[in-house]
This record gives C-alpha cells, sequence and structure tokens, in this order.
C-alpha cells in the first residue's frame, strides 16, 4: 500500500522549526478544509463561526473559542456549519520540535506515546474540561507569539508547545483498552487513502465504481458502504465534490473557457457541469467566476 496516499505537499515551517501557523477564513458556500494528511500534529482553533470537522469517520461540532486535536496520519477534512462564515487557525508542527533528537525520557514516556496512539488523545477540546481549557488558553498565546514574533519567540513556542502536550497528555486515555479496534480502524484509513489518492490523479478522466472498488478487492456494494461510513459521502458524491474543487480554482485562476474547464475536470457534458457545480457552489460556474476571490 502507497502510504504516500492523499498526503498534504505542503512543507510547514522548515528543518528547524518545524511549525507553522494558518489563519482560514470561509464562507458558508465553500469548503473549509478539504479531505488530507500528514505526518505533523495540528490543533485547529475556530475563531468565528461553527464548524464540522470530521476526523478519521467521526463528525466533530466546533464552537468559536474551540479546537480540535488531529494526530499524525489521521485524515481529515472540515466544513461551515450553518449560514455564517467560520474563521480558524490551524497550528501546524512537527513532533521534531519537541525533542532534542535523542529520546528522552520526556519524549519516551510523554510524547511517543500520543505520536504511536498508544494512548488515546481526545480530538474535541472545550473549556468544559480543566486541562482542555487550559490547553486552549495557551494555544491561543502561541498563536499570538507567532503572530507577534518578539525576541526568543522560538523558544518561547518550543515550551509552550511542550505544555500543550503535557495538557494533552493528562486527557488521553491508555493504555488504548481498544489497541486491536484501533489497528482495525487504521487498516480501513489506509485502504480508504489509496482510493482517494487515486480519485486525486484521474479526477481528469472517466472513473467507474468498479475500478474504484477493485482498487481495494470489494464488491461495489460493499465499497459503497465502506466510503459513506468513513467520509460520509458516497464515491461519486466525493469525486464529483473533489472535480468542483479544481473547476472553481480553474475559474478563480485562469481565463479558460466553460468547456475548457469542464473537460479538465472530467465533464463532457457542458450542461451536467454547470448543473454540478451550481449544486456545490449555489452559482453558476459563470457568476462564480464574476464573484471573483474571497478575501
Amino acid at each position: 500500500m502507497n502510504k504516500a496516499t492523499l498526503k498534504e505537499a505542503r512543507i510547514h515551517g522548515n528543518a528547524r522549526y518545524p511549525i507553522s501557523i494558518y489563519p482560514i477564513v470561509c464562507p458558508p458556500d465553500e469548503p473549509l478544509l478539504d479531505l488530507h494528511w500528514h505526518d505533523e500534529m495540528e490543533l485547529l482553533l475556530v475563531t468565528a463561526g461553527q464548524a464540522v470537522f470530521r476526523v478519521d469517520a467521526t463528525d466533530y461540532e466546533v464552537a468559536a473559542g474551540e479546537a480540535i486535536f488531529v494526530a499524525s496520519g489521521d485524515l481529515h477534512s472540515g466544513s461551515v456549519l450553518g449560514s455564517e462564515p467560520c474563521s480558524f487557525i490551524a497550528v501546524v508542527f512537527h513532533p521534531e520540535l519537541l525533542g532534542s533528537g535523542a529520546i528522552d525520557l520526556t519524549l519516551e514516556h510523554y510524547i511517543q506515546p500520543i505520536v504511536q496512539k498508544k494512548r488515546i488523545a481526545p480530538v474535541h477540546l472545550t473549556h468544559a474540561v480543566p486541562h482542555a481549557a487550559e490547553l486552549l488558553t495557551l494555544l491561543e498565546t502561541l498563536i499570538e507569539l507567532n503572530v507577534q514574533k518578539p525576541p526568543v519567540y522560538e523558544l518561547t513556542t518550543r515550551g509552550m508547545l511542550l505544555l500543550i502536550m503535557a495538557k494533552l497528555y493528562m486527557l488521553t486515555e491508555g493504555p488504548a483498552p481498544a489497541q486491536r479496534q484501533r489497528s482495525t480502524d487504521d487498516y480501513r484509513i489506509e485502504r480508504l487513502k489509496s482510493v482517494l489518492h487515486y480519485m486525486h490523479e484521474h479526477f481528469s478522466e472517466p472513473i467507474k465504481l468498479s475500478q474504484l472498488a477493485g482498487l481495494v478487492s470489494m464488491s461495489e456494494a460493499y465499497f459503497c458502504r465502506f466510503f459513506k461510513e468513513i467520509t460520509a459521502k458516497s464515491p461519486m458524491e466525493y469525486l464529483n465534490q473533489y472535480r468542483m474543487q479544481q473547476a472553481a480554482i480553474l475559474l478563480r485562476e485562469t481565463d479558460k473557457k466553460m468547456m475548457e474547464v469542464a473537460l479538465d475536470v472530467g465533464f463532457n457534458n457542458l450542461s451536467y457541469f454547470i448543473e454540478v457545480f451550481k449544486e456545490h457552489y449555489g452559482n453558476t460556474p459563470a457568476a462564480y467566476r464574476r464573484k471573483g476571490p474571497v478575501d
């Protein structure tokens, strides 16, 4: 199985300071966060509005002031909840930032068990739980620190991340009583990643359900149930959503004609392309292009 399936290609920070802060603002009629995964851990703090984040096969409704924790390798995506725009700030960091390059006691006892999922950290973090509330306060301070960049902010950031991980460790369950179930879930996610990778690589080509099911040696009926259980969409719904996202990029960033855009994202029927695009974005492709990029 190709471990690189659907892996995000973006480099977060750099080798000497592997952390990045991403502020995101999204209107309700556009995808908030595309389905992806990466080796880094991530904390997503909602700052305005509400969102639904899906981590592996579970949905979490997250309000302003709350956050989610995404472990290394977890599939995750998000959508705006409600009719108002949603804003969030993503803090993406590699576990290497927490250590000195050698496995010391703190890494061995507290960090590695979370990275390796021997202790299971909660995903949804709210102020209702004391350790989570303290973590959220630290997270807000860490974000501000990396925006302002005062003297020695890198060293302070590393210290604050260790404090955040300490709070997270206090919230973990372990040794995980459902380790066998977790292994089964991880295997299922890996199989799904291979299918998603194929979709992303071949979305401009005709793709049949039988092709996708064959990638993971499943019957079409079982594959549809398997796919929807994890993504909450049918395979074709997901494929069309991804195609429309690519079409939206082409409409914003190129002056290609509508038929060219349709063909580039796998549609040879312009009327059907317009119909599907309108279902996803609430506007025709032409109206979407006129509206211009979202500030």
